[in-house]
């Protein structure tokens, strides 16, 4: 691979007009494509490079770095046998979202000489315009070029939120992602993150929407970007869109048709320009992840138990009967029954059983009721024959249950 690098970096330059560098081992700089720099801004080449010196650490996904002169890069380590060998940078380019007003604006508020204003109006018409999908697409494209190795965007995104590096875009020149958050998360309020992506597992689409939209009485939403409110909601919803693509595989959705939705939601959501749209879009998205996986679900079964199965799950609080699930369907209970068994695989009982346990389990984690009004919101006859059914398909009892995963105050 090494010996492919000059062809590789040259052939990326020439390809998309973007300049190619490529710093080894001893950050010494071994290769140059097309780069441009502004004179007089660095004191050295030394200095204009140290913001790209990474440690040795192995980062097997491109990193994004935006300057604060509204330059991006991405970064790929080059390595063998796993030995670091050096580091591909590609950029600088400049968003295409980014106005002639804001670069007025920007170099402004730059710390140089006025006479320096012509020479950075002529440095910035120098680079590429490029949005900030297309580079992540530019990014993976090289990736597989050096390791022949597929990468998802939304997980490339993801990986950048993660290791604290600048997620592009930044919509002002000193936003930076956090870099002291400890997990991956779009909400404070976990139970709330919780719920909502156990439903889009599950394929509950109008669960989902009804608690999506009840504001968590506790909890602020996660901070990804310190100064711009339009790029941390963008940063928070492609967080849980990431988020509900893996509940959507749990769920039973096709890895592929998850990641392809993940990608197209993604590259749409970065061309929106303000809160109220962004806020909307995320919700349609997760909202179509529930659906999809619930339509998935329904691919597997005949119309009618479908029905029943929709009907158990938007009725859980219900007294739910065999009778009236075969009245529902118009059949007659025993031939729902042999139906149902043989679809499902399982009896009808068992499966409001099973269904209603996985609901009890939700409510034993996310709220403080009391077991007696967990079991006499889910329609069991007393609190100990819950016991007895709770203990069956989980193989403890609701109290030992809750005990180890309660997640309130």
């Amino acid at each position: 691979m090494l010996q492919n690098l000059p062809y590789i970096c040259k052939l990326i330059y020439e390809s998309f007009n973007i300049p190619v560098i490529y710093i080894n081992e001893q950050d010494a700089l071994e290769l140059e494509f097309g780069f441009h720099k502004i004179d007089h801004l660095f004191t050295s080449q030394q200095e204009m490079l140290e913001p790209f010196y990474l440690n040795k650490d192995l980062f097997p996904f491109p990193l994004f770095v935006t300057t604060e002169y509204y330059e991006n890069y991405f970064l790929i380590q080059v390595r063998d046998h796993n030995q670091y060998k050096g580091t591909m940078i590609v950029g600088p380019t400049l968003p295409s979202e980014l106005s002639n007003e804001r670069l007025g604006a920007l170099m402004n508020d730059l710390p140089v000489q006025k006479d320096l204003g012509e020479k950075l109006v002529h440095y910035y018409e120098l680079l590429p315009r490029i949005s900030n999908m297309k580079l992540i697409n530019l990014s993976m494209q090289l990736y597989y070029m050096l390791y022949q190795k597929t990468l998802d965007p939304a997980d490339i995104i993801l990986k950048n939120i993660e290791v604290g590096e600048h997620l592009l875009p930044n919509e002002d020149p000193h936003v930076t992602i956090s870099q002291k958050r400890e997990k991956l998360s779009f909400h404070h309020d976990f139970m709330y993150e919780k719920r909502i992506f156990q439903y889009i597992k599950e394929g509950r689409k109008d669960e989902f929407l009804k608690v999506y939209k009840l504001s968590p009485e506790k909890g602020e939403l996660g901070v990804l970007s310190k100064k711009s409110q339009v790029r941390n909601r963008k940063n928070l919803a492609i967080t849980a869109i990431t988020l509900a693509t893996r509940a959507a595989m749990e769920g039973g959705l096709h890895h592929e048709i998850a990641y392809t939705l993940s990608d197209l939601y993604i590259q749409n959501l970065e061309e929106l320009t303000d809160i109220k749209t962004v806020d909307a879009f995320m919700e349609q998205a997760l909202s179509d992840f529930a659906d999809r996986v619930r339509k998935h679900k329904q691919q597997r079964y005949s119309k009618p138990i479908n029905m029943c199965l929709n009907y158990i799950y938007t009725n859980l609080y219900e007294d739910l009967t065999l009778t009236s699930l075969a009245n529902l369907v118009d059949m007659h209970p025993n031939y729902l029954s042999s139906l149902f068994k043989k679809e499902v695989g399982i009896s009808i009982a068992e499966y409001i059983h099973q269904t209603k346990i996985e609901e009890a389990k939700s409510l034993l984690t996310f709220t403080d009721y009391s077991l007696l009004k967990i079991s006499t919101m889910l329609n069991f006859h007393d609190q100990s024959y819950f016991t007895k059914v709770f203990k069956k398909y989980t193989g403890v009892t609701p109290k030992k249950y809750k005990d180890n995963n309660y997640v309130g105050d």
